[in-house]
């Protein structure tokens, strides 16, 4: 079954560059193009089952509507929408703002388009990707509100994604920013048996790094 997408991009040559780019992927179906987030908001209110997307891609400043409060009437209509973001903006506050309005991903739009296939991927299997230049931002900001999660409103999960109890452990304390030789010396392990932990909890997220697993653990309450 194909992934059905929607781009809302008020440019219009990137939104036909993004559409061509996609066209390689048979996995992919982009149903519907819109070019500021009202009218992806009334096509998601009108949409049937059968042309529900399942991910908006999405650029934030946008006339009208913009991407930041458009994803979060999008996922009051459907929780399990995943919206990536993806734009030219990189401050702080926006990257914050878009995560509390229910974004599953941020990405800066000088992203491969094989990247972006992959973070589609990614946040259909319930994970959540972050540029990597602002992702120690929001891991500090996770880390300091000791709630798992940056808004109150983002559902907990069930998914442990089986996990052992050290594993569980060791990435606690990643989330708490410690480094592998401080995590060794904690629990009195080697450095190596260390490495081989993070190791595996990085296959077992399907992330691409300590901090992706981190982010990942705390938004979704696994630790």
């Amino acid at each position: 079954m194909s992934t059905k997408i929607i781009l809302v991009e008020d440019h219009e040559l990137t939104r036909k560059g993004i559409m061509y780019a996609l066209k390689p992927y048979s996995d992919i179906k982009v149903i519907g193009e819109f070019e500021d987030g009202k009218q992806a908001v009334e096509f998601v209110k009108s949409a049937t089952n059968e042309n529900m997307p399942n991910v908006v891609l999405m650029d934030i400043a946008m006339p009208i509507l913009n991407g930041i409060d458009a994803a979060k009437r999008i996922k009051n209509l459907n929780p399990d929408i995943k919206i990536i973001m993806l734009t030219s903006i990189d401050e702080k506050e926006s990257v914050l703002r878009a995560f509390n309005s229910g974004a599953n991903a941020y990405a800066m739009k000088n992203i491969s388009i094989e990247k972006i296939v992959n973070i589609i991927n990614m946040v259909l299997n319930g994970e959540v990707w972050i540029a990597p230049n602002i992702a120690d931002y929001i891991l500090d900001i996770l880390s300091k509100t000791n709630t798992g999660s940056i808004d109150e409103e983002i559902i907990e999960t069930s998914n442990n994604f089986n996990l052992t109890n050290r594993e569980k452990e060791i990435l606690g304390l990643i989330a708490k920013g410690m480094s592998n030789k401080d995590i060794a010396n904690k629990l009195i392990i080697s450095l190596y048996t260390v490495k081989n932990h993070v190791k595996n909890i990085i296959q077992k997220l399907a992330v691409e790094d300590r901090t992706q697993a981190a982010i990942l653990a705390l938004t979704e309450k696994i630790i």
